[in-house]
Order: C-alpha cells, then structure tokens, then sequence
C-alpha cells in the first residue's frame, strides 16, 4: 500500500493545454521523465494499492466494465465523493499508474490526431463532476461502483450488472436522469429493472419506462412518499412499458 498522489495545479493545466504537444507520450510513451522534475507528487493521506491497476481490462465489454470498476472501487476505496470531483487525482492516475490502461482502452484504432485529442481531453482530464463521473478513465469506474453500493449495497456487483448492460440505461440512470441523485426513486428503479429483465433487454420499452418515470417523478418529493405508494407509481411505469413490447409481438 503507498500513499495516492496527485497533481499540482499548474501541472493539470500545462498537460490539458498540451495535448498535441504530447501526442507521441499518449500513444506510446510515458510521463515519467516530467514526473521526476516536480509537481506530480503531492500526497494525499489516504493509501491504495494502486499497481493493480495494472489489472484492469481494457477491451471496453460490459463484463470488463463491471470488473473494472468493482477492482477500481475496492482499491480506491479510501476516496470520499468530494475527493472523486478532484481533477488533480484523476490526471496523476491516468498519466502515471494507468497510463497504459487509459491508452489501450480509448485511444485504440483512432488514427487522426484531432480526434486522438478529443479522446485525451476526454478520458485524461475531469475538470467537472460529469467528466469524473462520466468520462474519464478511472473516476468513471470509482463513480460507477460508488453509485452501484449506494443503490444496492449488498451486491453492488448485480447492481454494475444491470446499469452497464447497455449504455442507455447508464446514461438514463445516472447521467441524464435525475433519478441518480435521488435514492429512493434510483432504488426502485433499479430494483424494476432486475425483476423485469424484458423492459430493459428492449430498447425501446426500456425508453418508455424512463418517459414514464420522468414524467410520474416530475414535482414530487419521493424520499417522502410510503414504499407502497412509490411501488404502485414503478408499477405503473412498468406497465407502460411492458404494453410497449405487446404491441412489438
């Protein structure tokens, strides 16, 4: 176990406004050279054993997604949500420790360099919370985990199961919706979703249950409502959907 380490500012800056610059580092190189000169090795209290994430899989399959971010969240673990908005910690981790996973798992097959930077200015750098949480290699994979054991903290895995099974119903769940920030309703959702494998395996009845539940939930306190009166609005979502795939057969 070794302390994490983060970025100075005025590092995090000079790398997102160098990225062409250092296009060859990206592909095939490495950071450590500017490592050893200053500024990228400002500790953290906390403690990881982050040479494991030499581990992750880099193929981008929904399996290597949950397992990624079960391996990410465990060895990370020690991070608090405010420290996972810091930008400083996702650019030392994905320039340093998984450089090499961060490569292999975004930059592949892309050949123009315009958009091998947009890739970079993606996946390397989280200025903001929809970039941690959305975009950048690693705090993808934390955020992932972290959202998954606070819907269902007995099995955060069968959690990770269902909202990476398809983009969509990550980007409905947890990117788009407001249902993600509001636990009740992300809860029920979820558990929707696991007892109806149907709904969401369809694109389009899953879509129709997210009409439904955006349009049911608009206005309405759901960390107020009894279990019983929430279950019969997730019902009638459900239902919904469920006369969408009726009327596909």
């Amino acid at each position: 176990m070794t302390q994490i380490f983060y970025v100075g500012q005025e590092i995090a800056d000079m790398l997102a406004d160098n990225i062409e610059r250092h296009l060859d580092r990206y592909m095939s190189g490495d950071f450590l050279d500017m490592e050893s000169q200053g500024g990228w090795k400002i500790p953290l209290t906390i403690h990881a054993d982050v040479d494991q994430l030499s581990l992750l899989d880099p193929t981008g399959t929904p399996e290597a997604e949950i397992s990624n971010s079960l391996l990410v969240g465990r060895i990370l673990s020690g991070l608090t949500p405010a420290l996972a908005r810091e930008n400083r910690i996702w650019v030392r981790l994905s320039h340093i420790e998984a450089l090499e996973y961060t490569r292999k798992r975004w930059l592949k097959n892309i050949n123009d360099n315009e958009k091998i930077s947009k890739k970079i200015r993606a996946h390397f750098f989280a200025q903001t919370l929809a970039k941690c949480r959305d975009d950048h290699s690693i705090g993808r994979l934390w955020w992932n985990y972290r959202i998954a054991a606070m819907l269902l903290p007995d099995d955060p895995a069968q959690a990770l199961s269902i909202f990476l099974e398809r983009a969509d119903i990550r980007s409905n769940l947890i990117e788009r919706s407001r249902a993600g920030g509001r636990i009740p309703l992300a809860r029920a959702i979820l558990a929707a979703l696991i007892a109806n494998p149907e709904v969401r395996k369809n694109e389009n009845a899953f879509r129709t249950f997210m009409k439904a539940i955006n349009l049911r939930a608009a206005g309405l306190m759901f960390e107020l409502l009894d279990q019983r009166k929430l279950d019969t609005i997730i019902k009638s979502c459900i239902e919904r959907a469920q006369n969408t795939l009726s009327g596909q057969n």
